[in-house]
């Protein structure tokens, strides 16, 4: 048991370690990230998205519907909880807004496709996609339409809603949904490209999470506190912080989140590769 926890955590944790390193050193800049953040957001998570997404076959697809049900309704329940609680702190709906998606965001696409990968089997990994689909659609549009809304005074809301929905990483598992479900199949010419685009997402999102965490002053709050309890067993993903970033939300509670939820995860997710792995192997 300890092989196939340690197979799928250490290069989670390496990876994200080096990013950190990197940016404590100065070995890379961890304040102007804007360039690998538009390579992690706008290209190489979106094509991983869409491939993941758009290769899964159409009756696989199907069958994980009431996956995505529940993980709807729990990751806007928790979205829904955690903006209420970030409000009564904090008068900012766009920190508001980014605080609830990266306490209902767990770090699913760049931890959830390695411990698969390690602990059961390549099959598993439309789960993956799936659950990273259902964020995409779902909570990350949300919290951009909440986070324009509050900064485009004047706008029409469906302005505010289409340009969040064009988002890359937003319309791609969309159109990678659509793929599959309508039996296409990827020309070889296409998968190949997106799949070599794709193929650097997770580390690259491992690596700038690191990098994104070098530079985030620690502030514990109550707020801090709620949102990683909320998280349990996967640590939160960067969305939250790299949207900060792009929207110049300056917000030291949402990349102390991140850090707490990712030192909390060596164990809570080592502890849920374990109990998953017994579950899998007695059913």
């Amino acid at each position: 048991m300890i092989e196939p926890i340690l197979a799928s955590l250490a290069p989670i944790f390496v990876v994200m370690s080096l990013g950190y390193i990197a940016g404590v050193i100065r070995d890379a800049d961890n304040h102007n990230i804007s360039s690998l953040n538009a390579l992690v957001m706008d290209f190489a998570l979106p094509a991983a998205l869409f491939t993941a997404m758009a290769q899964a076959p159409r009756t696989e697809m199907i069958g994980q519907a009431r996956l995505a049900f529940v993980l709807a309704v729990a990751m806007l329940a928790i979205f829904g909880a955690a903006f209420f609680v970030q409000r009564q702190f904090s008068a900012d709906r766009r920190e508001s807004a980014l605080m609830a998606l990266t306490a209902s965001g767990p770090n699913v696409g760049s931890a959830g496709l390695p411990v698969i990968a390690a602990v059961f089997n390549r099959s598993a990994s439309v789960s993956v996609a799936v659950a990273v689909a259902t964020a995409a659609v779902l909570v990350t549009p949300l919290s951009l339409v909440l986070v324009e809304a509050a900064a485009g005074a004047g706008q029409s809301v469906s302005s505010i809603v289409l340009r969040a929905l064009l988002k890359p990483v937003v319309i791609a598992p969309i159109l990678g949904l659509l793929f599959s479900l309508g039996g296409f199949s990827l020309p070889p010419l296409l998968d190949s490209t997106l799949t070599l685009v794709g193929q650097g997402a997770s580390g690259a999102a491992l690596f700038l999470t690191g990098l994104v965490v070098s530079a985030q002053p620690v502030t514990l709050t109550a707020a801090v506190g709620f949102a990683a309890a909320l998280l349990t067993a996967v640590p939160s993903g960067a969305f939250g912080v790299l949207f900060a970033i792009r929207y110049e939300v300056a917000s030291a509670e949402i990349g102390t989140t991140l850090i707490v939820s990712t030192i909390a995860g060596a164990l809570t997710l080592a502890a849920s590769i374990a109990i998953s792995a017994l579950v899998w192997r007695s059913s």
